[in-house]
Parts: structure tokens; sequence; C-alpha cells
């Protein structure tokens, strides 16, 4: 058992009206791992860990003091001075009225008092939620990793401790990596793969991304094709030829298609979405832009040369309030009466 000080990073206050704490979770763990009890100290109460109060007097008045008068030039001169002093103080005698010295003290009367250490040191314990995608890969931290393929759809808990990264079902370790260092990589044991791919039902599949290409164009089969064929373990690419479907949604087939025959055109093109996501804003860009007044008479001559005639041909009725009711009968509106015919029509009128 230790007593250590109660602080808020290693303790959890559990009264609301008196000090009373103890330990958290992560540092309960770590000393279970090691086979040690905490039972922190209530506030103000030095004499609750005696032992450590006296160690940090004898510090302050053989190291401290006996330094503070120094100067160093680095960090480094200053911990090779403090820990010389410390040897020399293990090493001082008498210690508590015999002619022994502290490291005396220790290596015949309590070295053997103590436990063995574990094989292993602690590590640190996260654990995670996850669902397993139907490409039996789930994601922690970008990185993707593969379970069994009859867990895809599932949600299963992930344990990393250090560099190791398990997954975990029904308490059971179904699968275990080493931790991925590339952000967005896979790491993929193939084992996890489906056999022949019975049953794919809740799967992602090479069948099944060219099915929904083919609903778009060809341009679009042949770069799912080759995105495909370009990953050592198939199901690597199937996250990314989600992505790529999903660009085409609504009004965008039209555009994704041309946007894949434009990257396909080049075999030495490598095909991702990324890509196809850049070459969809150049043609969204394309098709937004807009033709000038000067641009449209030279392109069109045809449509400047109707709007002429038919400017032409309109009537002049700026005078018409003049002219009366008759100015607007069928026959004056058809253009059989001559202007004069109508002025008389209005005089007679009046």
């Amino acid at each position: 058992m230790i007593i250590p000080d109660n602080a808020s990073t290693a303790s959890n206050t559990i009264s609301r009206y008196e000090n009373v704490r103890e330990v958290n979770q992560s540092y309960s763990v770590f000393l279970e791992h090691y086979q040690t009890a905490a039972v922190p100290t209530e506030p103000y109460r030095p004499q609750h860990k005696g032992n450590v109060e006296s160690g940090v007097q004898v510090v302050t008045n053989w190291i401290i003091h006996y330094l503070d008068d120094q100067r160093f030039a680095s960090m480094d001169d200053l911990n090779d001075a403090v820990a010389e002093r410390v040897e020399w103080l293990n090493e001082r005698t008498p210690f508590r009225g015999e002619p022994r010295s502290r490291r005396q003290w220790f290596e015949e009367d309590e070295r053997h008092k103590l436990m063995d250490l574990p094989e292993q040191r602690w590590q640190q314990v996260d654990w995670r939620k996850a669902k397993v995608s139907p490409d039996w890969h789930l994601m922690v931290d970008t990185i993707k990793y593969s379970v069994p393929s009859s867990y895809a759809g599932q949600g299963v808990d992930v344990r990393i401790i250090g560099e190791q990264v398990a997954v975990m079902a029904g308490g059971l370790v179904i699968a275990e990596h080493a931790r991925g260092t590339r952000r967005y990589s896979y790491v993929t044991n193939p084992g996890h793969a489906p056999a022949g791919y019975q049953d794919t039902s809740l799967l992602w599949t090479r069948a099944y991304f060219l099915r929904q290409a083919s609903k778009i164009g060809p341009g679009t089969v042949e770069a799912i094709t080759r995105l495909l064929d370009r990953k050592k373990i198939e199901a690597q690419g199937f996250r990314s030829c989600m992505n790529i479907l999903a660009l085409g949604k609504g009004m965008n087939r039209s555009l994704l298609e041309r946007a894949c025959q434009d990257l396909c055109a080049d075999p030495r093109t490598s095909i991702s979405y990324t890509a196809l996501k850049h070459r969809l804003t150049v043609l969204r860009a394309e098709a937004n832009a807009r033709p000038t007044v000067a641009d449209s008479a030279v392109e069109n001559p045809a449509r400047k040369e109707a709007e002429s005639r038919s400017a032409a041909s309109r009537r002049d009725t700026s005078k018409a309030y003049l002219a009366g009711a008759g100015a607007f009968s069928l026959a004056a509106l058809a253009g059989s009466n001559s202007e004069a015919t109508s002025m008389q029509q209005g005089a007679d009128n009046e």
C-alpha cells in the first residue's frame, strides 16, 4: 500500500461535503498492474504521509541549500550536480544512530521485502467503440483495421495498449493488429476476407460496385476497375469506390461519367477519389462560365440578323393616342389602312 497526495489528476472527490477522495480509474488500473493499492491523504494533513514530508526536508537541507549559491550553465550541469549530491546523501553515515548509510539499510533490511516487477511494463489502456463496415474494416483514429467478415455491420469494442490494437466482440478478442502509423491507411489481415464471398448480403464486393458503376456509364466502370486492380487486397479500395459513386448522386451522373472518361484517357493516371473530385470541380467551373456579349454576337450571327429584322418591322405607336378608337380596329392592326386613313377616322369620330 502507498499513501500518495490527493492530486486531482489521480483521485476523484466522492463526497460533496467532506474531503474524501478515491483514485480514478486509470490510476487504479496502473496500481493493479503492479499489485499495489493507494490510499490518498486528506488535504492539509501532512502527518498522513510523514515519511514523504521528512524526505522533502532532508533533500531541502542537504541538496537544495547546498547548491543554492552555485551557478550552472545548463540543465545537464545542474542534473549532474544533483545526482552527485544524492549519491553522497545515500552513502552518508551515521544514519538513524547506527554506523550504516541509507544504502546499507536498504540493501540489508528492505530490498528482500520488495515484490518482483511484472514481466511487462504497464502501458496506458484506451477503449473505443466502433462499427464494422461492409468492407469488414473498422476505423480507429483515421486508420482502418480488418476483422473477420462475419462481423460486418456489428458494433465492437477496440482496446489499445501501447502499439497493439485488439478488437473485441462479446468479451472475446476477434482480431489483433500492430497499431498503424500512416493516416488513412489500411491494416488488413488477408485471413479475415470472406471465403469465396458465398454470403455477400452484408458485404461490399467488386461485382456490387461494378454493377452500380454501370448505371452511370462505361467510363465509371473503367475507373472503378482500375482502382480495384491497383490494390493488393481488393477490399482496401471498397471505401474509395463508395465515395466515388457518391459523387454522382442527383444531377451529377453525367459530370462524373465525363470526369472518369477524362482520367481514364491516360493509362498512366492513377484513379482515386481525390483525383475525380478535383476533376469534377474543374468541369463544374467550365459549365458555370458565362459567355460575354461580344462573344455571343460573333458565335451566333444569324441571331443578330433576326433581331435586326424584328426591330425594323415593329410598328410606331408613339402617336396612337391621337388617332381615336378606329386606329385599333382589326384592319388597322393588320396594316391594311394607312396612317392618313387612321387620322381621318379619328377626326370624324370627333
